[in-house]
């Protein structure tokens, strides 16, 4: 009996090991495009969260580059606070964090992004991803074996030329037939019949009916409220005329969205720069306010960068040095360099992270669990 039960030991021990092996896996789905100039997507996908996913920063790239490029990313609704580089290139940046925690633990089959793709000329691609954050709800890095994807543009495989000439088909020869000696038959004249001339009807003048121009595609946006303390919502109210079918907005703190009216939260201190850009079939309007929106309080000067900041809970106030950036989940302006944030909340223990920030460049911190005061 104790043998038996050091069996069922082992093999329990052995299905837990077996279980642990089988890690997620982040991919790239294939995309196959008939000719250069067409375009597609791919989605990037993780087929399992067993801790959920708080957020991510990946860097997906065509290698070689050459045959397509990234042309826009749309982020899944779940990934309400995103970010991606310029494009078009065949390299983008993406990140993104789910503020709402609705990728929960034991979610499969998550998207990511979605990436729209344009052909450039026949070739192939390998659409490699590189990890730069994946973390998941309580804070900690997600362990994911990367499986890449492939865009092909044009035919693989070439047309085979023809073989030779065709040979063409023997003529059959038809038989002159041999004259008899009957008589020769006399040729009949035909009686011509009379023509007679149709009665000309009398052609209408077709009604002119007045051609309405369209209106022109002319993007246009308000925001209320422009300024204020953080976090400060503003409201985005689309004012395009042209009937646009797409909008593109960059609210100027790194983060995107393609929803007609959205509502951002800025959460972090700055003077932020709004673009508007609307699409309707292959034309396109773009509507940029210089610092439109302000929020209040002690502002960066000099190079800086874009942080990405979310904590457990949320609301937590973030400082560098005695310096006010702003409060969780916000994305902040912070001085390019090697920075220490603080995170503090009433009635938690304050956490300090340090980040080196490059100019111009996204950076998403993993999500700050903070400790209850003791």
């Amino acid at each position: 009996m104790k043998g038996q039960n050091l069996g069922f030991c082992v093999l329990f021990l052995l299905l837990t090991l077996g279980a642990g092996v089988h890690g997620a896996t982040l991919s790239a789905t294939d995309l196959t495009l008939a000719t250069s100039g067409s375009s597609g997507s791919i989605d990037v996908m993780l087929d399992q969260a067993s801790s959920g996913l708080a957020g991510y920063q990946l860097e997906v790239s065509m290698n070689p580059a050459g045959s397509a490029e990234f042309s826009s990313v749309n982020f899944p609704a779940a990934f309400s606070m995103n970010s991606a580089s310029t494009l078009p290139a065949s390299t983008v940046s993406i990140v993104a964090v789910d503020l709402t925690d609705q990728i929960k633990a034991g979610a499969r089959s998550v998207k990511l992004a979605t990436l729209n793709v344009q052909g450039l000329a026949d070739g192939s691609s390998e659409v490699q991803i590189a990890i730069t954050e994946l973390t998941d709800d309580n804070g900690n890095p997600v362990s994911v074996t990367i499986q890449p994807g492939h865009v092909t543009v044009g035919s693989a495989v070439p047309t085979p030329p023809p073989t030779g000439e065709p040979t063409p088909a023997p003529t059959t020869q038809v038989p002159t037939p041999t004259q008899t000696g009957g008589p020769t038959p006399v040729p009949t004249t035909p009686i011509p019949t009379p023509t007679v001339e149709p009665t000309s009807t009398p052609t209408e003048e077709p009604t002119h009916i007045p051609t309405v121009e369209p209106e022109p595609l002319i993007a246009a946006f308000t925001a209320q409220p422009m300024t204020g303390t953080p976090p400060l919502t503003v409201n985005f109210t689309d004012h395009s005329t042209g009937t646009p079918k797409k909008w593109r907005w960059d609210f100027g703190d790194g983060t995107l969205s393609t929803v007609q009216n959205p509502t951002h939260v800025y959460g972090g201190i700055g003077r932020y720069t709004v673009t508007l850009e609307v699409i309707s079939d292959n034309y396109s309007s773009v509507e940029r306010k210089p610092e439109i929106i302000r929020v209040v309080g002690d502002y960066p000067t000099g190079p800086s960068g874009f942080v990405m900041v979310t904590s457990q809970p949320s609301g937590a106030e973030v400082l560098m040095g005695d310096i006010y950036l702003g409060t969780t989940p916000a994305t902040l302006i912070v001085p390019a360099g090697s920075r220490s944030l603080t995170f503090q909340k009433e009635g938690y223990q304050k956490k300090t992270v340090n980040v080196t920030i490059r100019p111009n460049e996204m950076k998403l911190i993993p999500k700050v669990m903070l400790k209850p005061a003791s």
